[in-house]
């Protein structure tokens, strides 16, 4: 058998193809990862040419039993991978063949690989994408169970990676919960761009055959179908959709992974990661590197990366399907399997990190965290002006740095020169670290009453994304 008869398309070619485009053009390197969706679309689009009459019932079923049979045999690792059949679509067909002759030679009636490989991806997006979600979800309820256990912690907040005002540890954790809930709702969105059906489309203008699309959208679960055959086979928006999803969230780990860094290195030290989450060093024995933060950091360079690639690729293409897309499940699955890990790597360390109060305390007294409570104190209770009550306290402030005390330790005769105000149990009640917090009154802020309430709306919006998920 010549090369070209080995080739499913290959009815008008004379020439074998070159060993070039072979290696070019193959994706069979990485589109395996489609097996399951490719045969989970295989046995729709079966049953579905048997409900018109295009396959009788026994050809379906030996169809049926033959896909369920190649399935075993990839997860097996039993059907060998080769690039001259090109992609995942043809092996299977192709081994279907072989397994059942002429009646697997039928399953293609009525479709393409165009219509075929985007259906395909829509599918593996849906799968591994609740599987995401879900880890979405735990993670955020990592955080949540830490934070609830972190509400008497006290930290330094930050600005400008300065230390700002003092805080309770739980409202740092449940920032990062919120984050995740509109990480969790942008993936939930970009999956709904997904649950479209596809197959039917053919190679673009539709197929010769009276099929029915709603049999393959109730066999496969979606929630619509394509309204237009053109667009149903080059449009890439859910990929892309599920890629800034993607983005997003990686955004915010590196984000997270970045403040791991900071708050466990010597000169913060406001947290510690266990011994098992980090690494030493080849020449320094005293060393403990948080490694598992700094790859998912550098990871989400990755994501951003395959998100440009994804749009770059796009921008020029003309109307309908171009071999050029078939570059976007690189992309895809670099993505998924970077977002994943990432997830894991996060969660571990938010469930494993333990806190330093006694260096938060430390950085809280050097950084003058509690300053603004002291203009406020001027403000409210002796009415000042606030802007006097800021030059007055920022007087303070420098007084202190130049003699290299605290807001706690400089004498009183010292902060009586700058203002008859900063003396007595009124003063040492406007600076102290432990009822700064619970001055931050506000919906949202970091006060005790307001960090009950918000651990009560987290644990409903928690509650609630779990009970979704099943």
């Amino acid at each position: 058998m010549t090369q070209n008869k080995k080739k499913l398309w290959g009815g008008r070619f004379q020439e074998k193809a070159s060993s070039v485009l072979e290696k070019i053009g193959e994706s069979i390197s990485f589109d395996h990862k489609l097996y399951k969706e490719d045969i989970q679309g295989s046995i729709a689009h079966a049953r579905m040419l048997t409900a018109i009459g295009i396959l009788s019932g026994e050809e379906c079923a030996r169809l049926e039993k033959a896909l369920a049979q190649i399935l075993g045999e990839i997860e097996e690792g039993k059907l060998e991978f080769k690039p001259e059949l090109e992609d995942i679509h043809m092996h299977i067909e192709s081994r279907l063949t072989e397994l059942i002759g002429e009646t697997g030679k039928k399953l293609h009636t009525a479709r393409s690989r165009n219509d075929q490989v985007t259906q395909d991806v829509r599918l593996f997006i849906l799968n591994q994408g609740k599987e995401i979600l879900e880890s979405v979800v735990s993670l955020r309820r990592a955080f949540y169970e830490k934070a609830k256990r972190s509400v008497d912690v006290i930290l330094p907040g930050y600005t400008h990676l300065q230390v700002a005002q003092p805080i309770r540890a739980s409202q740092y954790l449940l920032s990062w919960f919120w984050a995740l809930e509109r990480d969790q709702e942008l993936f939930r969105f970009a999956l709904g761009a997904s649950a479209e059906l596809a197959l039917g489309a053919g190679a673009m203008a539709g197929v010769n055959y009276p099929t029915d699309r709603e049999i393959l959208r109730k066999e496969l679960g979606l929630s619509k179908i394509s309204h237009n055959s053109m667009d149903a086979v080059s449009s890439r928006d859910h990929i892309l959709q599920f890629l800034f999803a993607g983005v997003q969230f990686m955004i915010h780990a590196s984000r997270i992974c970045e403040d791991i860094i900071l708050y466990s290195s010597q000169e913060f030290g406001i947290l510690r990661l266990p011994d098992s989450l980090t690494t030493g060093s080849s020449i320094m024995p005293q060393k403990k590197n948080p490694d598992i933060a700094e790859l998912i950091r550098g990871k989400a360079g990755r994501v951003i990366g395959n998100l440009n690639h994804v749009l770059v690729m796009l921008k020029g293409l003309p109307s309908t399907y171009n071999r050029d897309l078939q570059e976007d499940k690189l992309a895809l699955f670099d993505s998924i399997e970077t977002i994943r890990i990432s997830l894991e790597g996060i969660r571990a360390m938010v469930e494993g990190w333990v806190w330093v109060p006694e260096r938060a305390e430390s950085s809280l007294k050097n950084g003058f965290a509690t300053a603004t409570d002291l203009a406020d104190f001027l403000v409210g209770v002796k009415n000042v002006p606030f802007r006097t009550a800021h030059e007055l306290v920022g007087t303070l402030v420098g007084v202190c740095v130049e003699q290299k005390k605290t807001l706690f330790d400089l004498s009183e005769t010292e902060r009586k020169k700058i203002s008859e105000f900063f003396v007595g149990q009124e003063y040492e009640d406007a600076v102290s670290l432990s009822l700064s917090a619970d001055k931050k009154i506000s919906y949202g802020g970091t006060s005790r009453k307001r960090q009950e309430e918000q651990l009560k709306i987290a644990l409903e919006s928690l509650e609630e994304a779990e009970n979704l998920r099943l």
